[in-house]
């Protein structure tokens, strides 16, 4: 029996097309957009990483290097934006908001120091505070 033409399609997403993806995804491009520019569909890599748990793995990894390479760190619009929660994000966004113009220079009021009762109990009474 000779071998002849391999049955069913072509595999599309072969290790050199896997390697190219995992790359592009830790870089910071979104998944939709790195399918996109190999020419696969957006659900190959997450059928692919139900069954080989090695891709998996690979895959879970070069997400968390593309959310870090995407994320600002270190300033508000990190925390605000993209819900960093890491020490510098969290600190640049407090910083930006005492520093807001609606906060500086704003006249503080203070209450006004009230009496001590005078009756016998330990309210005041409106005689008190007028």
């Amino acid at each position: 029996m000779t071998a002849g033409p391999a049955r069913g399609r072509p595999c599309t997403f072969d290790e050199h097309a896997q390697d190219a993806y995992l790359a592009l995804l830790a870089t910071g491009t979104r998944i939709g957009d790195a399918a996109d520019k190999l020419g696969i569909s957006r659900r190959t890599p997450t059928q692919l990483a139900g069954r080989d748990r090695a891709f998996a793995a690979r895959l879970a990894n070069a997400k968390q290097a593309g959310r870090t390479a995407r994320i600002p760190h270190g300033t508000a619009g990190g925390y605000t934006n993209h819900a960093c929660r890491c020490r510098p994000c969290t600190t640049a966004a407090v910083h930006s908001r005492s520093n807001s113009p609606d906060r500086k220079g704003a006249d503080i009021h203070h209450l006004p120091d009230t009496q001590q009762p005078t009756a016998t109990t330990k309210f005041l009474t409106l005689a008190d505070v007028g």
